[in-house]
């Protein structure tokens, strides 16, 4: 047994030698020793199954553990002081002698997939896109999304093809630099966000991240659709239960929102099982836990559960076009040479690109990110390359992914192509605002007036109709029916009106 650390300056942390690993466990090396000042952290790289086994998919080994069982006997030892896993690779039935000491703040739980910039050439010839990743659950929720979120240039569909692959990120990204029609060649691989945002902060890993993040195209897929494996994006740090020396020097970096959203995730292995073998992909996202995927015995699942996951029946559903037509703007030469210089883009409803359309820009080697899906598979239908979008969540909450090295936004100002009524609240995301279409409005239908449970799919019908209120009383009544939203902008204009919105998720 090692000495106890009350009687070091240096403690012993456990980590898996994989270069992932390794940067993620330096980074949370660094964290500890910044709350704890004149204490240094050591690294012990431990070899373990699962770095071993390379030539199979984790789903066809018997067993489990395959990333943990060598760094559990090496604390079990006394040969480190705490080990860091990824939380997605722990079993739920942790041996009694160790201890969660901390789990650091979430990453972006998303996975993403980098293709290789021909993927448009091999997608406008109609050629197999060929796409890496040996987990079954996103063999089984991807190719669904692609199929409509990929861009598409003729009216068939892309033809996909999954290839499984094994090995650290830097080999399975080397797969897309491979030489065209040989075996090894891959247009694109699926990988966990979080991983290749951990590796962008290590210095040394990163050097070779940029390398192979040259001559590509990424994609962050939407957590509704294609939700991630329980606690992607989560570390979790571990010591014995009877090092309370050692648990006091960790404890400052514990994240208790992190924590609860990981057992709410978690809850779908008790369910179903769990593991490299698991279908199934469940994301907890702001009280909501979106889950999709196949259970063992084959059932098709797509379930959403929580706070926000109430039942839309009875409510009518007011959406823009039951209120208003849409009416074309004309941007102005300086919006237009703007537009045409800006490298990110962000386009607020599908219409405000439609009305784009007769400028005939060019936004093929844009960075486009959208409002959601619906809108995200009305462009890409029309050939463009989506990177990611928001998911019904508002324009702000594109500060979640600004500050990600991955990413590379480095402060540059959006282009927010949206409606004339739009009004965004300025300061979080730096952008420049252009209308390409206004409303004008029809009529109210009565059944919006009559009814007394109302589902906003935007702010606006709300403020027109609000605003032909003209006594007092008439907004008290109307404030007294049911209204719900969405958890983005609608909420909070609702809330500014004094209505507090029951928050559906779709």
């Amino acid at each position: 047994m090692t000495n106890s650390p009350s009687n070091l300056n240096k403690i012993k942390l456990g980590t898996r030698r994989s270069l992932l690993a390794w940067a993620q466990s330096s980074w949370v090396a660094r964290e500890i020793e910044k709350v704890n000042p004149g204490l240094s952290v050591e690294l012990v790289g431990i070899d373990t199954q699962g770095d071993k086994i390379l030539d199979k998919p984790l789903s066809q080994i018997d067993g489990k553990e395959f990333f943990t069982a060598e760094l559990d006997h090496a604390l079990l030892k006394g040969e480190v002081h705490l080990t860091v896993h990824s939380m997605k690779d722990l079993a739920l039935d942790r041996p009694a002698q160790f201890k969660l000491a901390a789990t650091p703040k979430r990453e972006l739980q998303h996975d993403i997939i980098v293709f290789h910039e021909t993927v448009i050439d091999r997608l406008k010839a109609g050629l197999p896109i060929r796409i890496g990743t040996s987990s079954p659950r996103r063999l089984t929720l991807i190719p669904e999304f692609l199929l409509k979120g990929l861009p598409q240039f003729s009216p068939k569909k892309p033809v996909l093809e999954f290839v499984q692959i094994r090995g650290n990120v830097n080999t399975r990204l080397g797969r897309i630099h491979e030489v065209e029609n040989t075996e090894r060649k891959l247009d694109g691989v699926v990988l966990a966000i979080a991983g290749l945002e951990r590796l962008a902060l290590d210095e040394k890993a990163s050097l070779e991240l940029w390398k192979l993040l040259e001559q590509t195209r990424l994609m962050i897929l939407p957590l509704r659709d294609c939700p991630s494996a329980p606690a992607q994006g989560a570390l979790a740090i571990e010591v014995l239960a009877t090092q309370t020396d050692v648990l006091s020097y960790i404890k400052p970096l514990h994240d208790e929102e992190t924590l609860q959203g990981v057992k709410e995730e978690r809850v779908i292995l008790q369910e179903w099982g769990g593991g490299c073998h698991q279908k199934l992909g469940a994301s907890f996202v702001g009280h909501t836990l979106y889950i999709r995927g196949q259970k063992m015995n084959g059932v098709n699942v797509n379930e959403i559960r929580g706070a926000r996951a109430h039942d839309l029946t009875g409510f009518v559903r007011v959406e823009a076009k039951d209120l208003f037509n849409f009416q074309p703007c004309s941007l102005s030469d300086q919006e237009i040479t703007a537009l045409k210089n800006s490298n990110q883009v962000f386009f607020a409803h599908a219409r405000a690109y439609e009305n784009t359309e007769p400028l005939n820009l060019d936004f093929s080697k844009k960075r486009v990110w959208v409002s959601g899906t619906p809108s995200w598979f009305k462009l890409a239908a029309k050939g463009l390359w989506i990177e990611g979008g928001l998911e019904g969540q508002g324009f702000e909450s594109l500060t979640r992914f600004l500050p990600k090295k991955l990413l590379r936004f480095n402060g540059t100002a959006w282009a927010f192509l949206t409606h004339k009524e739009s009004v965004v609240t300025p300061g979080k995301v730096p952008f420049s605002q252009m209308a390409t279409y206004q409303h004008e409005l029809k009529a109210i239908p009565a059944q919006l007036l009559q009814s007394e449970k109302l589902y906003w799919t935007s702010s606006l019908p709300f403020l027109t109709i609000w605003s032909t209120f003209n006594e007092p009383h008439q907004r008290e009544l109307f404030k007294k029916k049911t209204h719900a939203c969405g958890p983005g902008k609608t909420a909070a204009v609702l809330r500014e009106h004094g209505i507090e919105p029951l928050i559906f998720t779709e």
